[in-house]
């Protein structure tokens, strides 16, 4: 899932500590996001989706579908 987020920013030609900053969030609170280690927030998810110019709806797509993934994965 992150991967996706990684190669969206990547593509973009933007760092981490960029996305961060215009979305108004600490670095190491991004990386972890996008390490798939947390999840942000509905209202940091449209600021990151707003940071990488993407849709709103492309970035729950991302961050949501891994979360149905790993609970079904866990279980």
């Amino acid at each position: 899932m992150r991967v996706a987020l990684a190669m969206i920013r990547e593509g973009a030609n933007i760092s981490q500590t960029q996305v961060s900053q215009s979305a108004g969030i600490s670095q190491g609170y991004y990386s972890d996001i996008e390490c798939g280690m947390r999840c942000p927030s509905p209202d940091v998810a449209v600021r990151i989706a707003r940071v990488l110019n993407i849709p709103e709806a492309e970035i729950f797509r991302v961050f949501y579908t891994e979360q149905r993934r790993r609970r079904r994965h866990a279980g």
